[in-house]
């Protein structure tokens, strides 16, 4: 399976990404939210993990 992120990043804001992913089945999210946890013990802080895991799931649950 490959799954592909693209950032946007917004020019008034640098702070501001959008995230497109190519793929939103079940399984790719599952996917997707292990490597972020992986990720996350090693780079950011516990709020910062929340913040980012909040952003990406409101994201795919816009289309609902």
């Amino acid at each position: 399976m490959k799954i592909t992120i693209d950032v946007l990043e917004n020019e008034s804001n640098k702070d501001n990404l959008e995230y497109l992913i190519s793929d939103k089945s079940n399984e790719a999210i599952t996917i997707l939210m292990f490597a972020l946890i992986g990720e996350a013990r090693q780079r950011a802080s516990y709020e910062q993990f929340l913040e980012t895991i909040t952003r990406i799931w409101g994201y795919l649950n816009e289309d609902d």
